[in-house]
């Protein structure tokens, strides 16, 4: 068979013809964007199909059937952010979104590298497509972290995210820390659609997950796990798989396994929290939680008068119970009024961790 010779403006490649397919579309796999300076942009297409074998915990499937909805209720860009610490399941989401995408008939592209001119050649596939960005603010800076030209980090993609564009393609963003994050990315619901936040495992989370890998001889144990989790700001996966392979493997307790591995509770983890009294009435304050005291002492002020409330936490019972938001409850019976009064009129103390105070004191 002949050759064939393909023109691209000045360049010319030469093919076997019958290496060659023509192909009205793209079909549903996994490509890896490449690019060389003689040829342009390619895709090449990846043995690697996302296989998910584990199971599933927390929102990943409500939000992966959200965003695919949405994606096929629109015609326009639909743009969805990842953020939070590595080891709490922004990658396996993506991934996730990405197999269910395949299944739905969509291809999806991989940018593995920062390129110039990107915008330019996503502009030119016609027909929806799914293109991830994992770790994007490490492949593209944002301008204020930065000395190169602003047109070689994330400002140079802004436009190509912008829903009202001609096309439809779903753009999937992960970041470890949204301060490296544009800020014309951020609040801008029509370039990034979604923004899903994982600050934290959830104590159902770590419940779950707990029950489902333990030994029977070590369930007695999830209520420790759970007050560690609660007390660690970034408490992650990476962090509680390896708590559970200590505890099943050398049959110890939750104790020994902390003193080997490279886990820490910080001696003050910093929580907001809110004071719920039997008459109905709320107040709310902001502390750090000094997680090595027997008894630790809360104050807090009331606003309609300024008054001054303290109390005290017997940190040596403390068995926390929460929601899938991250948010812990204390139950009234843990806590002592310190001012004489009745310790029956606070109901509970819910705590939610103050994201922002912890960054701000690894900082200090």
């Amino acid at each position: 068979m002949k050759n064939i010779i393909i023109k691209n403006e000045k360049n010319y490649q030469i093919v076997s013809g019958n290496a060659i397919s023509i192909l009205n579309s793209l079909p549903a796999s996994i490509y890896e964007l490449c690019f060389n300076k003689d040829m342009g942009f390619s895709i090449n297409e990846v043995d690697n199909h996302f296989n998910i074998t584990e199971k599933l915990y927390g929102e990943i499937e409500d939000n992966t059937k959200r965003v695919l909805n949405t994606f096929e209720a629109i015609e326009k860009n639909l743009g969805v952010l990842f953020s939070g610490p590595k080891g709490l399941g922004k990658s396996l989401n993506l991934r996730k979104i990405c197999v269910e995408a395949i299944k739905r008939g969509y291809p999806v592209i991989l940018v593995k590298e920062q390129f110039d001119s990107i915008s330019l050649f996503i502009e030119t596939i016609c027909q929806p497509v799914v293109i991830v960005f994992d770790e994007f603010e490490k492949l593209y800076l944002d301008r204020n972290k930065t000395e190169k030209d602003e047109l070689q980090g994330q400002d140079s993609l802004l436009n190509l995210f912008d829903a009202a564009l001609s096309g439809k393609k779903l753009f999937l963003l992960t970041c470890n820390d949204v301060r490296n994050i544009s800020e014309f990315l951020l609040n801008r619901p029509g370039r990034l659609h979604y923004h899903f936040r994982m600050n934290r495992l959830s104590i159902d989370e770590i419940t779950e997950y707990c029950k489902d890998n333990l030994k029977e001889e070590n369930i007695n144990l999830i209520s420790e796990i759970c007050s560690l989790g609660a007390l660690i700001s970034d408490f992650s996966y990476d962090m509680l798989r390896s708590i559970i392979f200590e505890l099943n493997t050398y049959q110890c307790d939750l104790q020994e396994a902390r003193k080997v591995l490279n886990i820490e509770a910080r001696s003050k983890s910093p929580f907001n929290y809110t004071v719920y009294y039997t008459s109905g009435e709320t107040e709310t304050g902001f502390d750090y939680i000094d997680t090595a005291s027997r008894l630790y002492r809360l104050d807090w002020f009331r606003e309609k008068d300024g008054y001054r409330n303290d109390v005290r936490i017997n940190m040596t019972k403390l068995q926390w119970t929460g929601n899938s938001d991250g948010s812990l409850l204390l139950d009234g019976k843990y806590i002592c009024l310190l001012r004489g009064e009745d310790n029956s009129k606070i109901e509970k103390i819910i705590f939610v961790p103050a994201n922002e105070g912890y960054l701000a004191a690894c900082n200090d």
